[in-house]
């Protein structure tokens, strides 16, 4: 179990320090870690540490947040991305 927080730790921080500002640099992460579910990709809550935190220190801009399980995001270069409990999608899906 100790290993799979590592890596779930390790995941946020490659997105924090690598700082990537497109969905499919972020989905390259991710992917790296879990498969996708849903969406594009996924990543799973429960922890204290959260994605929304990651990729806003990566420089994204959090525009729309439905507690910890819904949230819209956009990168300095425009592209947007919805998390919807641990799926991700592109664009603006959470307030279609």
């Amino acid at each position: 179990m100790k290993a799979y927080w590592d890596l779930y730790d390790r995941t946020l921080k490659r997105i924090a320090e690598e700082k990537p500002q497109s969905i499919d640099g972020i989905k390259a992460v991710l992917d790296a870690f879990e498969p996708p579910s849903s969406g594009i990709a996924f990543f799973p809550g429960g922890a204290d540490e959260t994605l929304a935190e990651a990729i806003h220190t990566a420089g994204w801009s959090i525009d729309y947040r439905e507690g910890t399980y819904v949230w819209v995001a956009t990168s300095k270069t425009g592209e947007v991305l919805t998390h919807v409990e641990g799926d991700i999608y592109r664009g603006n899906t959470a307030m279609a």
